[in-house]
């Protein structure tokens, strides 16, 4: 009995041991597969994005000519207030569908990640009326694309959360490259978000923000109390080897 026990408690083990390698394994794969279809969706947005400026915006900036040359052509006030007009709600479809590509595809990230959150933190100031600072210790921080384009998600998710959900009236931003590692934290003084909350099946923002920051070697840490604000911590090794996936490793 005390042999037969012995084996059963061995074969017990080895089942637990296989089971997490295959854990583990399945964690890595998924893990793989969100960065590749992190990257995947970045790419379709550049697509859509370009398509945007030359079919859209191409067609409105034409019109908008045609319109000028109507209004140089035809004196009646009648025709040039109907002129106008047009030429007006042209121009603000121009500036949507400059917003629109902003979004899909941050070309502000080719002047450096401290501009384009620069330029992310006024427009998040002047659409909801929320004081937003930043600062960093380096002005001239460039870390390559796909870190970049990391942090500048993470803000922009995290602005956005902040927006829907804080009832805040201060956030602030703050970027460094100290100890070579990229950390940006994202804080506001709003009400805060519950452990509850940070853990519902549907919180697909946070969730994807940790993926993204896995993907480059990095890690997020979101952090609340009621009443007191909610922080958002990105943080990446600078001179990890980050890893973009391709079509060719799930085929």
């Amino acid at each position: 009995r005390v042999i037969l026990r012995t084996l059963e408690v061995f074969r017990v083990h080895q089942a637990k041991e296989k089971a997490s390698v295959e854990l583990a394994a399945s964690e890595r794969r998924l893990s793989e597969l969100t960065a590749y279809l992190q990257t995947a969706i970045e790419s379709e947005r550049a697509s859509i994005s370009r398509e945007i400026h030359d079919d859209i915006g191409g067609s409105l900036a034409a019109a908008k000519l045609d319109l000028a040359w109507v209004s140089r052509h035809e004196a009646q006030p009648a025709v040039q207030a109907h002129v106008q007009a047009a030429a007006d709600m042209i121009q603000h479809a121009l500036g949507a569908s400059q917003r629109i590509m902003m979004n899909l595809r941050p070309s502000i990230l080719d002047q450096g990640l401290f501009a384009a959150v620069q330029w992310l933190a006024s427009s998040f100031e002047r659409r909801t009326g929320i004081r937003t600072s930043l600062r960093s210790n380096n002005e001239n921080l460039c870390p390559e694309k796909l870190v970049q384009l990391t942090a500048y998600r993470t803000a922009q998710e995290a602005l956005t959360n902040i927006s829907k959900y804080a009832q805040c009236n201060m956030v602030n931003i703050e970027i460094s490259d100290a100890e070579n590692f990229l950390t940006m934290e994202i804080s506001d003084n709003g009400v805060g978000i519950s452990a509850a909350e940070l853990q519902k099946s549907d919180a697909f923002g946070i969730r994807g923000l940790h993926e993204r920051a896995k993907a480059v070697g990095g890690w997020l840490d979101v952090s609340s109390r009621a009443g007191v604000g909610t922080s958002v911590i990105l943080s990446v090794p600078l001179s990890a080897d980050t890893k973009i996936f391709t079509e060719a490793q799930f085929k």
